[in-house]
């Protein structure tokens, strides 16, 4: 599954799991593990990944993002977090949990949804989602807005198998 980031004509597409370590990395570190109103704009863009779009203020994402790229700066992907919500997605569940946690991804056995190494740094994995939100934000001003659609399947297809990730475990 991949996010469409559009605003005034342009556009650009990251996969969906850029984006969700980013959101899942910022709600267990920075906002102990529930999400704040600090980063309602990062969290809102699960709209787009549930109903396929969402349309969000384009400078508060942008502040949103930069805050949680300096914020993870030292945080290896051994280290990552995931959301229960992210965890279903990836195992094909048919709803999201009602709950908003998030464990170490590690210490528990699961797999990021992620293409790096264990020891390379987290952000690495949400790169071309910042990327994206950093480019296309570069000169907005106050309540311009940015449209997010999902393309692909919708969540409850994604499945762990399909894709390939990192294992976590140090016994491997």
């Amino acid at each position: 599954m991949r996010l469409l980031l559009s605003i005034r004509g342009a556009s650009r597409v990251c996969d969906w799991s850029g984006y969700a370590v980013l959101r899942d990395n910022v709600q267990h570190f920075i906002e102990g593990g529930q999400p704040s109103e600090r980063f309602a704009a990062l969290h809102s863009l699960e709209a787009a990944v549930d109903s396929g779009r969402a349309v969000v203020d384009a400078a508060k994402l942008r502040g949103e993002v930069m805050r949680a790229w300096y914020g993870l700066a030292q945080k290896t992907a051994q280290q990552a977090a995931l959301s229960l919500r992210t965890r279903a997605i990836m195992t094909g569940a048919s709803s999201t949990p009602s709950r908003r946690g998030t464990v170490v991804a590690g210490c528990v056995g699961w797999r990021l949804p992620l293409r790096v190494p264990a020891e390379s740094p987290l952000r690495q994995g949400s790169g071309d989602f910042v990327a994206a939100v950093l480019e296309l934000t570069s000169a907005v001003v106050d309540g311009e807005l940015i449209e997010v659609r999902r393309e692909g399947n919708a969540p409850r297809y994604v499945r762990e198998f399909e894709r390939p990730s990192v294992r976590l475990h140090a016994r491997e």
